[in-house]
């Protein structure tokens, strides 16, 4: 069931409240409290998160992973892990048959700082259910975050200004393919990828689409499984996308695979990334828009995940139409439009920025989270 609105979650990858801002972890802990954060969504050093747009190494002295958990359940704030799944360069490096394989023939090259891995190796997947049942074992979380939980791709360049037959399509590696014929039964035509690719998106579209789904939806399945076993009553988050099922041949299901509702079976929160500036979006009636779709499908809670500060504003990605802005008033447009939208709740990318706002600023960010949670936004 739905847990009572509104929750206030953050995203916490990075340690730059300690780094930049001088607080201990049991001073960032209290000042998240402060805050009115409900759920803390961090990284441990069992299963750190990969390098991506935050800076994410961890401070060198005066830090402990227990400490911090410890300090953050004291103050009344649950505690999920972060884990990347479908996102590890090393792994990429290490298995070159994870490197996605695209609906042009080629394989993915790396695009800034994101590089997918795919999502049909069980192999792999054993292993990210493994260390994320070691993680639950060693920290006792009350649940897990999954990031990158979909078939790869830099979702984050779709503005509206992007058109559908200019999105690359993954994951038609050799692998891919077999599980796809493994899994449904279809036989597929013999050539190269790109002949292979372009018969399954004419004749198989719909086939294909749902088994992308259904590769996602069981790797949760499996994660999950994983961290039960390790903690009874561990809860599962899923980092989501947002695009509706009517933008470009619906994005989310076709392109990533992801189908928040059949995953929402297995995990008990959902978050949906409405990142508004990335995606050249108005946040007080796109927002809005994203959750009334999203809520009648999904099982649980329903969390909008929402921008603190501009991002991707530089080249390669400064000509997708998106503004290189995001005052911290903007940042109360958006809960404003995620208080219009009937979610449970809000997760907020990242903390650190309402901290900042806070020490350097005019506290608009924390002001707004405290009206939110209020009701008076």
């Amino acid at each position: 069931m739905p847990v009572a609105a509104p929750v206030v979650a953050v995203k916490c990858y990075g340690y730059e409240w300690h780094t930049r801002y001088g607080l201990s972890d049991v001073q960032a802990a209290d000042r998240m409290a402060a805050h009115g954060v409900d759920w803390a969504l961090i990284q441990n050093s069992l299963d750190p998160l990969p390098t991506s747009d935050v800076d994410q190494a961890p401070p060198t002295a005066d830090y402990d992973d227990v400490r911090f958990r410890d300090r953050l359940r004291e103050n009344g704030i649950r505690v999920f892990e972060s884990s990347s799944v479908f996102f590890h360069p090393e792994a990429n490096a290490r298995d070159p048959r994870l490197r996605p394989v695209g609906d042009d023939g080629r394989v993915m090259s790396p695009f800034d700082w994101y590089l997918g891995a795919s999502p049909t190796s069980r192999s792999y997947l054993a292993e990210r259910a493994e260390t994320v049942e070691k993680a639950v074992s060693a920290y006792q979380p009350d649940g897990v975050f999954l990031l990158f939980i979909r078939f790869p791709n830099f979702w984050e360049a779709w503005t509206p200004v992007v058109r559908r037959e200019d999105i690359v399509e993954y994951c038609f590696s050799p692998d891919s393919l077999e599980r796809f014929t493994e899994d449904t039964g279809i036989e597929l035509p013999a050539g190269p990828a790109i002949e292979t690719a372009r018969y399954i998106t004419n004749e198989l579209r719909q086939e294909w689409t749902r088994w992308k789904c259904d590769v996602i939806t069981d790797a949760v399945a499996t994660i999950q499984a994983s961290a039960v076993r390790a903690r009874p009553g561990t809860e599962i988050m899923i980092n989501g996308v947002a695009f509706s099922a009517h933008d470009r041949g619906n994005l989310a299901h076709e392109i990533l695979g992801q189908d928040l509702g059949a995953i929402s079976q297995h995990a008990e929160h959902v978050e949906t990334m409405v990142y508004h500036q990335i995606l050249a979006r108005d946040p007080q009636t796109w927002i809005p828009e994203i959750l009334h779709e999203l809520r009648p499908s999904v099982k649980g809670t329903l969390l909008a995940s929402i921008q603190t500060t501009a991002a991707y504003t530089d080249p390669p990605h400064h000509d997708r139409g998106r503004s290189p802005y995001l005052p911290p008033q903007e940042f109360a447009a958006a809960l404003s439009g995620v208080a219009a939208g009937g979610a449970d709740g809000v997760s907020v990318y990242h903390w650190t920025d309402v901290l900042a706002d806070e020490v350097t600023g005019d506290g608009v960010m924390v002001d707004a989270l405290r009206r939110y949670k209020d009701g008076s936004l």
